[in-house]
C-alpha cells in the first residue's frame, strides 16, 4: 500500500498527456517536497553552527556562519537565474543543485572528525556549498512554481504549503535538540550530530527525487525580457515592482538591526533556560502556522499590498514591547505578535512577486530582489547593529526623565522600531497593488486580526482535514502554454 502511495505520487508530471492534471500533481508534490525540506532544515541549516561551537571554532568562525548566506546566497541567485535563462529548463537546474546541497551534509560531518586541525575551515567550506546550491536553484523553483500554481488561489496554496513547512521546520528542529541532548547525556555528542547531519543528507535527496517529478511548463525567456542587475536598479524611479523590492530589502535591512540578538538578549541578558528559549522559539512558529495560511487568502482577496500594509503597521510593535518589561508570559504575547506580523509580511511580499513579475522574468528578479536584501542584511545586521550594541548606553537621561535597561540590546531594538515605521512610512506609498481585489482597509485587516475571525476559520478548517468532503479538489485556473 506504501509502495503504491509512494509510485502515485513520484511518477513523472511528463506521464500525464493533461496539463492540467500535471499541474495538480505538481502543487500536491510541492506541498509534500516542502514538508521533505523541513527535515533538512530542522535537522541541518539549525545545527551547523552549535556543530562549529562544538568543534571550539572562535567568534569570527561563527559571525563567518551566520553572515555567509547572505554574501554567497545573493550571488549564487544570480548565477542560478541566469543559468536558468539559458538552459530553459528549470528542472534541469533545480534538481542537480538540491542533490549537492543534500550531500554536503556527509563531508561537513565526517571531514571534521578525519581532519580535527581543519576541522572548523571543513564546516565553513561544507556549509558554503550547501548555501550557494541552496540559493542556486531558488530563481529556477520561484519560476517554476510561478507557472504551475494558478493565480486566483495563489495565496491560499503558500499558505497551504507554508504551514505545513512551518509545522514541520518545529517539529523536527526539536526532534534534533531532543537527540542531540540524549546523546550529550551519554557523553556521544559527535555520534549525535553524525545522526542529525545524516537525517538532513537524506531529507533532502528525497527532495531531489521529489523536485525531478515537478511538471515543468514550457520556458523560453526571449532576449528582450533579459535585462541586467543595473538595469534592474536604474529602473527603480519608474518600475513598481523595482520600488517594491527596495522597500522589502529595506523592512529586512531594518529588521536585521536588532534580528540576531533577540535570542543574545533572551539567554545572556535575561538568563532564560533553554526551555524558555525553546517555548518562547515554539509560540512564534505556532502563530506563523495557525496564521499563513489565512493571510494567503486575505492577499487572494484583498490584494498582497494591503497585507504588506497592514503587517508593516505591526512590525514596529515587537521591538518595542520587548524593552517594556522581562516578564516570560508578557514577553511570550510579544513572540505571538510578532508571529501575526512576520507570517504575514513573508507571505505577501513572495506573492506580491508573483502577482508583478512576468513568467520569463521570475527567475532573474528573484535574483536581483536577493542581492538586494543580501546588502541591507548586511548594512544592518553586521554593520549597524553590531555597532549599536557594542556603542550603546544602557540608561538614558533626558531632562526628568530617565530609563535603565539589563544591557545595550533594548536600545538596538528602539532603533530597530523606529527604522521599520520609518521605510514603512516612505516607500508603502511608493508602489501600487497589481490586481484588481475587493478594497479592505488595513486598519479594518487589524480588527479581524483581532477578532475571532481566524480561531473560527483555523477550527473549521481543522474539521475539513479531519472529514474532507467528497469530491474536493484543488481549483486551476486556466494558464498558457
Amino acid at each position: 500500500m506504501l509502495c503504491d502511495f509512494l509510485k502515485k505520487w513520484t511518477c513523472s508530471a511528463e506521464s500525464c498527456a493533461d496539463p492540467y492534471e500535471a499541474r495538480r500533481r505538481t502543487l500536491s508534490l510541492s506541498v509534500v517536497e516542502g514538508g521533505v525540506w523541513s527535515f533538512m532544515a530542522g535537522f541541518g541549516d539549525a545545527f551547523i553552527s552549535p556543530f562549529a561551537i562544538f568543534l571550539k571554532a572562535g567568534n569570527r568562525a561563527i559571525a563567518l556562519l551566520s553572515t555567509m548566506p547572505v554574501l554567497l546566497g545573493a550571488v549564487s541567485q544570480m548565477f542560478g537565474a541566469s543559468v536558468t535563462d539559458r538552459l530553459g529548463r528549470r528542472r534541469d537546474v533545480i534538481v542537480p543543485l538540491v542533490t549537492v546541497q543534500g550531500l554536503a551534509f556527509l563531508p561537513l560531518f565526517l571531514l571534521p572528525m578525519m581532519f580535527p586541525s581543519f576541522g572548523v575551515a571543513a564546516v565553513i567550506l561544507c556549509a558554503g556549498l550547501s548555501v550557494i546550491c541552496g540559493h542556486a536553484a531558488t530563481p529556477a523553483w520561484m519560476s517554476l512554481m510561478g507557472d504551475v500554481v494558478p493565480e486566483s488561489g495563489r495565496g491560499d496554496y503558500f499558505g497551504r504549503r507554508g504551514r505545513v513547512i512551518i509545522l514541520l521546520v518545529f517539529v523536527s528542529t526539536m526532534s534534533a535538540g531532543g537527540v542531540l541532548s540524549y546523546m550529550q547525556h551519554i557523553s556521544r555528542v559527535a555520534t549525535g550530530f553524525a545522526i542529525l547531519f545524516s537525517v538532513a543528507c537524506i531529507a533532502r535527496l528525497i527532495s531531489a527525487r521529489l523536485l525531478a517529478r515537478h511538471y515543468d511548463p514550457p520556458y523560453r525567456p526571449t532576449r528582450e525580457q533579459y535585462f541586467s542587475l543595473w538595469d534592474f536598479l536604474r529602473r527603480m524611479p519608474r518600475s513598481n515592482f523595482a520600488k517594491f523590492a527596495l522597500f522589502f530589502a529595506l523592512m529586512t535591512g531594518a529588521s536585521n538591526v536588532a534580528g540576531p540578538f533577540f535570542n543574545v538578549y533572551m539567554l545572556r541578558d535575561l538568563q532564560w533556560s533553554y526551555a524558555q528559549f525553546t517555548v518562547s522559539t515554539a509560540t512564534f512558529l505556532i502563530t506563523q502556522f495557525v496564521l499563513v495560511r489565512w493571510w494567503g487568502r486575505i492577499g487572494d482577496r484583498h490584494g498582497n499590498r494591503v497585507v504588506l500594509v497592514t503587517t508593516s503597521l505591526l512590525l514596529p510593535v515587537p521591538p518595542v514591547l520587548w524593552t517594556l518589561s522581562t516578564n516570560y508570559f508578557f514577553l511570550l504575547g510579544v513572540q505571538v505578535i510578532a508571529g501575526m506580523a512576520w507570517s504575514g509580511f513573508s507571505i505577501g511580499a513572495q506573492n506580491f512577486m508573483y502577482d508583478a513579475v512576468s513568467p520569463g522574468k521570475r527567475a532573474r528578479i528573484s535574483a536581483y530582489s536577493s542581492v538586494l536584501n543580501g546588502v541591507f542584511t548586511l548594512v544592518g545586521g553586521t554593520l549597524l547593529g553590531a555597532w549599536l550594541a557594542n556603542s550603546l548606553p544602557s540608561a538614558y537621561r533626558l531632562g526628568s526623565f530617565s530609563a535603565a535597561f539589563i544591557s545595550p540590546l533594548p536600545g538596538v531594538f528602539i532603533v530597530s522600531a523606529f527604522l521599520r515605521a520609518l521605510v514603512a512610512a516612505v516607500f508603502l506609498p511608493l508602489f501600487r497593488e497589481v490586481r484588481e481585489t475587493e478594497r479592505i482597509h488595513p486598519v479594518a485587516l487589524l480588527l479581524r486580526l483581532s477578532g475571532s475571525d481566524i480561531l473560527t476559520g483555523f477550527i473549521w478548517q481543522t474539521v475539513l482535514r479531519l472529514n474532507p468532503p467528497k469530491g474536493r479538489a484543488v481549483k486551476l485556473g486556466k494558464q498558457g502554454e
